[in-house]
């Protein structure tokens, strides 16, 4: 195909996107959906992530479709009841705005990184050394480091693989001479991926490292652990693209599973060692685990590459913001800097955040029972507070805001703030249930939501008291009281606005 046929088929798929972007999917009186703001729905909700084969389904896309027609009724129900005015939606936009803008270049990288994304993975051979009793440590440091000395002398392949074989403490790993999967380096924190990093920083030599065993639930921490040291040594690196994983670990398992089965057909081994190859290898299925492997490690990638964008933002911005864990939650207080402008040195205070989400909160008529809630201001800092803050210092926060793909995703994004405070207003606030309306719940149900197992026969149920369970059967009828609020407020909207959903127009797989 010469170079002008190309540049023809790509003008004509870019014409057909073009006009297809205008069909009208549903329609109401006021107003459609067109097929480009599904899409910016579906990527919205889907945040940018490649989708399944044959996804969105026809029915996935239908339900997206009535969802969004159900918010764009409702932004329009909002406009003209006057309901929630410019101001009101304004104090929610403040923060939602930047915060949006954010997600959008994170969404953008996502998208990106799923195909050109580069994926390192470091081919790891092991030996792993245990002491089976806390007491053994001396004596299994020194087999260790015995261990360590001699495969340092090897240098062939064969007589490598063989003393692994001989020393390693993992059975069904001798199967495959120690080798174990291929270990993604640039996926985000593992708990042993400083080791592998290590070993690649000092590919092809072998290191020794020594790792405390796990705790195990309900036990005393402070008590005795056994040792595990483990002798290990990458082989080699490669870099394989984002779009090629699923065939990387399709080929990679295939190699593991071929070595496995020849290693069972040396004589004398142990029934059990078999077993656990069996188990471990053979009975792998490649097809079912390559996929799995590829999502598990495309997702771990992608966390840290957005996770490093969030800060190289915050940092472009010219800020330094506080390192919040799930761990170190507690240790802050009202005076704790977590944002610092390293250009005029102002900080941004725990009490600083605090009093911008109690403010927020009376504007607003936001609950503001839960603010003495550390975690809660914390998590209003990290995903909204601190994208207010460097809105305008940040050149690529500028550029998303004014981009037209970001305008377009923003017009989507409003309608998630306007149903929420549309609701509020226009449904019951104080939802009661009587004695009786529980009692009556309980007769119908008590045998199922309000039942466990007989002790007696625990394939039988029993029904639990009545007093165990009122406060559970009450929050239950509030819950579907307010649901069906809700079904009738959308039903109606729908009837009055004549919503129409055209779901022969949509395609399997693709929007």
């Amino acid at each position: 195909m010469n170079k002008k046929i190309i540049v023809l088929s790509f003008l004509a798929a870019l014409l057909f996107q073009c006009n297809s972007d205008s069909d009208v999917l549903a329609s109401f009186k006021g107003g459609t959906v067109t097929r480009k703001e599904l899409r910016n729905f579906y990527q919205l909700n889907t945040g940018g992530r490649k989708p399944e084969p044959n996804h969105p389904t026809k029915e996935e896309q239908t339900q997206l479709l009535e969802t969004l027609g159900l918010f764009k009724l409702i932004s329009l129900y909002n406009t003209e009841k006057k309901l929630v005015s410019e101001d009101e939606l304004a104090v929610f936009l403040k923060y939602s705005k930047p915060q949006m803008a954010a997600s959008f270049l994170q969404r953008n990288l996502a998208e990106k990184l799923e195909q050109v994304g580069k994926l390192k993975f470091a081919f790891v051979r092991v030996i792993a050394v245990f002491s089976f009793d806390p007491k053994d440590e001396a004596v299994t440091r020194q087999r260790a480091e015995s261990i360590f000395e001699g495969v340092q002398k090897l240098s062939s392949k064969k007589e490598i693989i063989q003393y692994v074989v001989d020393h390693t403490d993992q059975p069904a790993y001798k199967a495959v001479g120690g080798l174990l999967d291929p270990q993604c380096l640039n996926c985000g924190n593992d708990p042993n991926l400083a080791y592998y990093q290590e070993a690649a920083a000092n590919q092809g030599k072998w290191i020794l490292k020594e790792i405390d065993d796990q705790v195990p639930p309900g036990a005393n921490p402070k008590a005795p652990r056994k040792k595990k040291f483990l002798i290990l040594r990458v082989e080699k690196v490669e870099t394989i693209y984002a779009s090629r994983v699923g065939k990387f670990f399709s080929k990679e398992f295939g190699k593991l599973k071929n070595l496995a089965k020849n290693y069972i057909a040396t004589p004398g081994i142990s029934d059990q060692i078999k077993a656990d190859v069996k188990r471990n290898y053979l009975d792998l299925k490649i097809d079912d685990i390559a996929p799995r492997y590829e999502d598990f490690m495309k997702k771990r990638f992608l966390f840290s590459a957005v996770s490093e964008q969030e800060e190289q933002l915050v940092k472009n911005a010219g800020f330094e913001k506080a390192n919040i864990t799930q761990d170190n939650l507690n240790t802050f207080n009202h005076e704790s800097v977590l944002l610092t402008n390293t250009k005029t040195g102002e900080t941004v205070k725990f009490k600083d955040v605090l009093n911008e989400l109690e403010q927020l909160a009376k504007q607003s008529g936001l609950d503001s029972s839960k603010l003495d809630d550390k975690a809660n201001v914390l998590q209003f800092f990290r995903q909204q507070f601190v994208w207010y803050k460097i809105a305008d210092h940040s050149n690529e926060l500028k550029e998303a805001l004014e981009s037209k793909d970001f305008q377009d995703m923003f017009n989507v994004m409003k309608l998630y703030i306007v149903q929420p405070l549309v609701f509020k207003r226009e449904l019951p606030s104080d939802v009661n249930v009587s004695e009786a309306e529980m009692r009556e719940q309980y007769e119908a149900a008590k045998m199922f939501s309000y039942s466990k197992s007989n002790p007696n026969n625990p394939q039988d149920r029993i029904p639990m008291p009545y007093g165990e369970v009122r406060e559970k059967i009450k929050e239950d009828l509030i819950r579907a009281k307010k649901q069906n609020f809700v079904r009738e407020l959308t039903q109606k909207l729908k009837t009055d606005y004549q919503f129409i959903l055209d779901s022969s127009r949509l395609k399997e797989g693709k929007i």
